[in-house]
């Protein structure tokens, strides 16, 4: 099977170093118990542009600085000697070696990696079979095209609406099992 793999949240904490340089930029103390939205800069009050000069000032470390969550990294390299795995992250280019460096670091191993922020059209293109993210608004996509997806639950994403090709999970554990039942499809 060909599984494409977000990193943020998914594959590793991404919450907890924004927050950390995110509350350095605002002054403010936000924690993982205030995140509500997908799109954590809103929840500072601040507009794209201001996001992203905090982003690329801290970027680099917010993205060194980011654990795997657990299970991931031993899962993923399971996956890998079975199947193909296309990691697909929405960040931005300049931010594309500090993430090969982490990914390298951490043992992952993967065979393709594309930073772009259609999802769904890159998965097309590359026919991968299913997508694990966090993102609600890339589950809604997936499932409305009739692909099945694996959303990595965050208190962000608990609205998205049940539906036959939404799997939920809550670790890598669960990742492993809807990857059974989807090969099964």
């Amino acid at each position: 099977m060909h599984i494409g793999i977000d990193l943020d949240n998914t594959v590793l904490d991404a919450t907890t170093p924004h927050l950390h340089y995110y509350n350095l930029a605002s002054g403010l103390d936000l924690t993982a118990d205030d995140v509500d939205n997908f799109f954590l800069y809103k929840m500072y009050g601040w507009n794209q542009q201001e996001r992203d000069a905090v982003y690329y000032q801290y970027g680099r470390d917010i993205h060194w600085q980011s654990a795997p969550l657990p299970d991931a990294v031993s899962v993923l390299q399971q996956l890998y000697r079975e199947h193909r795995l296309s990691i697909i992250t929405a960040r931005p280019l300049q931010f594309r070696d500090v993430t090969l460096e982490w990914l390298a670091h951490h043992d992952i191993a993967y065979h393709d990696i594309a930073f772009i922020e259609d999802k769904l059209q890159q998965c097309a293109e590359s026919m991968v079979e299913v997508l694990i993210d966090d993102g609600p608004h890339y589950a809604v996509q997936f499932v409305n095209a009739r692909k099945p997806v694996i959303l990595m639950e965050q208190p962000y994403n608990r609205s998205v609406p049940s539906h036959d090709l939404l799997f939920r999970a809550t670790n890598w554990t669960d990742v492993q099992k809807h990857l059974t039942a989807i090969a099964t499809l």
